[in-house]
């Protein structure tokens, strides 16, 4: 699934935290980031400022009930 356009950063990295398992982001280019990591948390809130990279990637759960607590923030 992918971010809305605009969602607060912080906020789907706050509702992360709630999530069971892995989350995951990846890049159109094919790089993964662990959300629940602070350093790729950092590099996923630098994206903002490339929109293209940051919409065009693809937020992953490894369990399928973490995509309803994240139902807010993806489309």
């Amino acid at each position: 699934m992918h971010l809305k356009e605009n969602c607060s950063l912080e906020d789907f990295l706050n509702k992360v935290k709630e999530c069971r398992s892995k989350v995951t982001f990846e890049t159109s280019e094919g790089d993964i980031l662990a959300m629940q990591s602070t350093l790729c948390q950092l590099i996923f809130v630098s994206l903002q400022h490339q929109p293209a990279l940051l919409y065009g990637g693809e937020i992953r759960c490894e369990d399928k009930n973490d995509y309803e607590i994240l139902k807010d923030y993806l489309i």
